[in-house]
């Protein structure tokens, strides 16, 4: 049997959604406007960039999400952040923001749902360890590079542009007052592909990494507003620092203080703008919060992971980084039993990745060690890489 819409609803539908398009701001990233290597005809409730959002979340990274660090590792706390959680209230803050100015909030929650799926275990300290252990063969490691290759070189799921770019551009590792496209945004797959061929050698500079739409700006800042109060929470949670202790600003004390006073001053200067902005104030005072997170949270010792000090950390992602090395240059079959069947369930895709990348061994190499979780990595070290 074929299920089919009801004509009548299907004739109210569409007027309903035209009635939506039509609020959008003129800035908005239109739905005609999604640009695919494979053309997608979308169904008139399943949107273009609905329809990402539903393959991502389908894909075996985003399942992952819950087994991988947000800032602190292998806490026995549940009410302690992962990334599962973070990139939901990426999400959340992007779509309310972005609702106010008249943005695509479906392009908007398919990037932040994604945005993070590049990430390594352990967070940013496994990203620098992985990073330092690749280099040797003259590769790089950042996370955002990551999450946009595994969309569109890892698996086959015809991700658009708007998306992986957004998902590219996100880094929010370093804050700006002013968020739009500029000359050097992408305007097609191949100014993608040649930014991602900078990036795995370290030669994608920040003028790059400005989103092609004003979503993927917005979700850029949105990350940051996620996780600075988030951050705080969690360390007086597990009794590593008391809010008390850091400086006071104008943004506020508690996390869902600090997002929205960012969120308001956000809305309040950019509503009706081509860019996504902060006012000076917010702005200083988000610096501010930043210093201070590095200091007690960020580059002390509670952000250690415990029972593994960095130099052993570092020491399990080397040995098991290059026991898959050598497996791809060899026999593959570590990688047959244990990467490939987890990679993307059309044959034809894995197939396709695989012949891509038989000369870059360190690539997917890279991508084995990337897609783990925190406690598979350490489990895989024992059991096979150790043993």
């Amino acid at each position: 049997m074929a299920y089919t819409l009801d004509k009548n609803i299907e004739k109210q539908l569409i007027s309903d959604y035209a009635r939506k398009d039509a609020l959008l701001s003129d800035y908005a990233a239109k739905d005609s406007d999604c640009i695919r290597k494979t053309e997608y005809t979308p169904k008139i409730f399943r949107r273009q960039y609905i329809r990402d959002s539903e393959a991502i979340i389908n894909l075996q990274l985003f399942n992952r999400y819950a087994g991988k660090t947000q800032v602190f590792s292998l806490k026995d706390n549940d009410d302690i952040s992962t990334r599962a959680y973070h990139v939901q209230l990426v999400s959340r803050i992007a779509r309310t923001i972005g609702g106010a100015l008249g943005l695509n909030c479906d392009l908007i929650e398919a990037i932040a749902l994604a945005h993070d799926l590049g990430h390594c275990p352990f967070g940013h300290k496994g990203e620098k360890l992985l990073d330092e252990t690749v280099k040797k063969y003259g590769y790089r490691f950042f996370h955002h590079v990551q999450s946009a290759r595994y969309l569109t070189q890892v698996v086959g799921a015809n991700i658009s542009l708007q998306v992986a770019d957004g998902v590219l551009c996100h880094n929010g590792e370093k804050v700006v007052d002013k968020y739009m496209p500029n000359a050097h945004s992408c305007k097609s797959f191949d100014d993608f592909e040649e930014k991602l061929n900078l990036a795995y050698t370290g030669k994608l500079n920040d003028e790059n990494l400005f989103a092609s739409t004003l979503e993927g700006c917005l979700v850029r800042i949105a990350d940051v507003i996620a996780y600075v109060g988030k951050d705080r929470q969690d360390a007086a949670k597990l009794g590593y620092v008391p809010l008390e202790n850091y400086a006071p600003n104008s943004l506020g004390t508690y996390n869902h203080e600090i997002i929205s006073a960012l969120s308001i001053d956000i809305i309040n200067n950019s509503y009706g703008k081509n860019y996504i902005a902060l006012g000076k104030d917010a702005y200083n005072a988000l610096q501010g919060i930043f210093k201070d997170n590095y200091k007690e949270i960020y580059q002390s010792d509670h952000s250690v992971v415990d029972g593994y000090p960095d130099e052993k950390l570092k020491d399990i992602i080397l040995a098991v980084y290059e026991t898959f090395y050598k497996d791809l240059t060899t026999d593959k079959k570590l990688t047959d039993k244990y990467y490939r069947p987890y990679i993307y369930p059309r044959k034809q895709a894995v197939d396709e990745y695989f012949a891509q990348n038989e000369k870059y061994p360190e690539r997917v190499a890279t991508d084995i060690v990337a897609g783990m979780t925190d406690k598979y990595l350490l489990s895989f070290y024992n059991k096979i890489t150790k043993a």
